[in-house]
Order: C-alpha cells, then sequence, then structure tokens
C-alpha cells in the first residue's frame, strides 16, 4: 500500500477522534455505516454536526488534513521517489548450500582431479577452439 496513503488516512483518523462531527456528514455516511456495520459506535453528533449536515458545507478544511499529515509523517531524508526496478536481481531465498569440510587437506591428486575438471570444462563449449598441449 502506497505509504502516502496510509499516512492520510491515519490523519483522517485522527482528526476523527479529535473532532468526531466529521463521521456525521453526508458525504461520511458510506463510513459510518460501515463502522456500525462491523459493530463499531459512531459518537453521537453535535449540534454542530447536525447545523453543518443541514447546511451542507463543505469537506474539513483541506489545510487543516495537510498540517495533519505533514505532523504524523516520521521526518526523513529519504526521498519520496519511485525507484526503477527493472533489470535488478532478486536476492537469493535459497537456504544456503552444504559446502565440503573446511579442515580438509587439499592432496596433489585432489588438485590434478580439479584442473582436469577445469580444462575439460574450457575446451567442451568454446566456440575458439585452442590447439591442445601434448
Amino acid at each position: 500500500m502506497d505509504p502516502r496513503k496510509v499516512n492520510e488516512l491515519r490523519a483522517f483518523v485522527k482528526m476523527c477522534k479529535q473532532d468526531p462531527s466529521v463521521l456525521h456528514t453526508e458525504e461520511m455516511r458510506f463510513l459510518r455505516e460501515w463502522v456500525e456495520s462491523m459493530g463499531g459506535k459512531v459518537p453521537p453528533a453535535t449540534q454542530k454536526a447536525k447545523s453543518e449536515e443541514n447546511t451542507k458545507e463543505e469537506k474539513p478544511d483541506s489545510k487543516k488534513v495537510e498540517e495533519d499529515l505533514k505532523a504524523d509523517e516520521p521526518s526523513s531524508e529519504e526521498s519520496d521517489l519511485e525507484i526503477d526496478k527493472e533489470g535488478v536481481i532478486e536476492p537469493d531465498t535459497d537456504a544456503p548450500q552444504e559446502m565440503g569440510d573446511e579442515n580438509a587437506e587439499i592432496t596433489e591428486e585432489m588438485m590434478d582431479q580439479a584442473n582436469d575438471k577445469k580444462r575439460a570444462g574450457c575446451f567442451e563449449d568454446n566456440p575458439y577452439p585452442l590447439p591442445k598441449c601434448s
């Protein structure tokens, strides 16, 4: 979910806690009905809210909502820019693979086997084959 939307919602809820009469406007009827359908209770409307509902005044002051939003935002030096993650390789989520014994001593024979396998791999699919040394 977009963090800005969550912050706006947080500011709106804070405003409703401070002044529940906001919920008694006609435009907030859907929210009131939803809260009540979920078993919640909306505080009764004050005289101010009833007169606002009758005169159908505008929504709450948008400047106040913006101020509440700014006050609730955690201060951060990070930018709100969206980062394009196209081409970014996701980190591995696989369990770590088993590795060999780190205390094992490597013998000449083991080194020769490893070098033989390395050479075989290099020459197997090479589009520019190198002359083999005898």
